[in-house]
């Protein structure tokens, strides 16, 4: 009979500790729920003093963050250090860059923003257990690392039976506290996004930060990109030394070498004294290769020296000089490409392509624009020394209607425009830039135009007639007066119930008007949980949460699809 994997599930939240306690039992694994993380600290140190058998060790651990007496990160950060295969997945609400890091400063395995599908719960708990030791040995080797791990820093006197001693155990309490705990402050690196395309980008980075590793980062002009090589080094090992940040494309080509590698006195006219070049400035630290694919094919052979033996010459020089740089490189172009057309060296692309980072163009991630303009408007009021202005929500719309070719950097730009030219302090929709306004209604009409032409071809002929006009408009009238007559209904409702002396009107009718839509997709999905989540705009957690809160039952049986 084959023995089920353990989860020990930890969050203080009951409602969601429920949801995924049944999501991971139907998953086939054994489930230990705790309601904070002192309980689950407790039962490692029984285990680690040898109070309990290694056999109730957990294969992996699913935590919360925020709970009361022992937070998830200072949990994470003891059990890896004293059972460094013991896999932990940590859940936060905060899906930002600084709980990525974080995370994996703790020793995590991997985290889980909230909210998130129970699919990809289940999928990174899997993910956690195959990384683990496929044999009957695990726990054993489990245990001799936390008994070395007691060698070096005792947890608890072993002497635990005499009563003087026990002033010596190390309680949840006194576990140390790593070294940044989650804020609600705005991300220091300037990175934001809560969109799955970013959360991908916090992980590469959190994973990322603390190896010397060359990193190649590829995106569209205005993604982010010195912003991701600068959070890359402000949370590595070298954040203390210097990050040097140069930009290929804005250098001539014949003083990227002097300007990248130094020279001596009297190497070329006007070298009246020796200069150390961007090398030895980042000695220790980080230097960032900007648009590297338009670095000079001679100045490539130099750099291939240095990332191969980490020296160099300076121009004019007779002496290697030895540096020790992370090299951080990014590009708009195609490398491939251009290695193919003879104008990129192949043995450099392989160095600096040891790990690529893509960065999503902001057409890609549009439920990030919101947070990203508010976050400008305010950085413009700021800076223009006026006060700050507000998206009005059609304006806003509309921004996340655009294609933003220009990426984050237009947007910044836009809103600094709008600071400066919107007449009031609320920015409406026809106070956005003309040309953002123009390029828009262009790419709107060619859409259309597309829509149209595939609808003619799909349509047969026998009805493409006009009397299918009648139908659409009629369609159309139906809707307009059902919309009419529920909002009015509504309106009807606030209006005796306030009349009536009832408060917080909004909790009253909010789990009503949820009980209803949520009822209706289940039927409308005939019973299927997924199609129905998708419906409602949810993840299939929420919609599992909300059956529970809310207490609705389908008239139709209901299925996890």
């Amino acid at each position: 009979m084959t023995t089920l994997a353990t989860l020990w599930l930890i969050d203080d939240d009951a409602a969601l500790r429920l949801v995924l306690a049944d999501t991971f039992t139907e998953a086939d694994l054994t489930v230990i729920s705790f309601t904070q993380a002192q309980a689950a600290w407790t039962r490692l140190n029984d285990i680690l003093q040898k109070r309990e058998p290694a056999s109730q060790l957990p294969d992996v651990i699913l935590t919360d963050i925020r709970m009361p007496m022992m937070d998830g990160l200072s949990f994470s950060d003891w059990v890896h250090k004293h059972f460094p295969e013991l896999p932990i997945v940590i859940m936060t609400a905060h899906s930002d860059l600084t709980s990525a890091i974080n995370s994996y400063q703790a020793g995590a395995f991997d985290y889980l923003a909230k909210p998130f599908d129970l699919d990809d719960a289940v999928a990174i708990i899997y993910k956690a257990l195959n990384h683990q030791p496929d044999s009957d040995t695990h726990q054993d080797r489990l245990m001799d690392q936390s008994r070395t791990a007691i060698n070096k820093e005792p947890i608890e006197s072993h002497s635990t039976q005499n009563a003087d001693n026990q002033q010596n155990t190390k309680t949840a309490s006194e576990v140390k506290k790593p070294a940044s705990t989650p804020s609600d402050n705005t991300n220091p690196s300037g990175i934001i996004g809560q969109s799955q395309a970013m959360q991908t980008v916090f992980r590469a980075i959190g994973r990322l930060a603390h190896s010397p590793i060359t990193v190649l980062i590829t995106g569209e002009s205005g993604t982010g990109k010195e912003l991701v090589a600068s959070a890359l080094h402000q949370h590595s090992p070298r954040a203390k030394h210097s990050f040097i940040a140069l930009n290929m494309a804005a250098i001539p080509h014949d003083l990227i070498e002097s300007e990248l590698f130094g020279h001596e006195k009297g190497a070329f006219t006007g070298a009246t004294t020796q200069r150390q070049g961007r090398f030895e400035q980042a000695d220790g630290g980080t230097l960032f290769l900007d648009e590297i694919g338009d670095m000079p094919f001679s100045t490539q052979t130099r750099l291939l020296r240095v990332l191969a033996n980490g020296e160099f010459y300076r121009v004019g020089g007779q002496q290697p000089v030895k540096v020790d740089v992370r090299i951080i490189a990014a590009t708009h172009q195609n490398l491939e490409q251009l290695v193919q057309q003879g104008k990129f060296r192949e043995d450099l692309f392989y160095r600096l392509n040891v790990i690529r980072l893509p960065l999503p163009p902001l057409r890609a991630r549009r439920e990030d624009i919101p947070a990203l303009a508010s976050h400008f408007m305010q950085q413009a009021g700021k800076q223009m020394n006026t006060a700050v202005k507000q998206l009005s929500p059609d304006a806003l719309r509309s921004m996340q209607s655009f294609d933003w070719r220009g990426n984050v950097r237009q947007l910044e730009n836009v809103c600094l425009w709008l600071t400066v030219m919107a007449a009031g302090d609320t920015v409406l929709t026809q106070d956005l830039p003309p040309e953002l306004l123009a390029d828009n209604a262009a790419d709107s009409l060619s859409n259309n135009n597309a829509q149209a032409a595939l609808t003619t071809q799909e349509i047969p002929s026998a009805q493409t007639s006009n009397s299918t006009s009648p139908i659409h408009s009629h369609t159309s009238t139906a809707i307009t007066e059902t919309s009419i007559s529920w909002q009015q209904a509504l309106a009807d409702w606030a209006k005796q119930s306030l009349q009536a002396g009832e408060t917080d009107i909004l909790q009253l009718a909010t789990p009503e008007f949820e009980r209803v839509l949520l009822r209706e997709a289940l039927s409308h999905s005939g019973g299927r949980k997924l199609a129905a989540a998708q419906l409602l705009g949810w993840g299939r957690n929420t919609l599992t949460r909300k059956l529970t809160l809310l207490d609705v039952s389908s008239s139709k049986p209901t299925t996890e699809e």
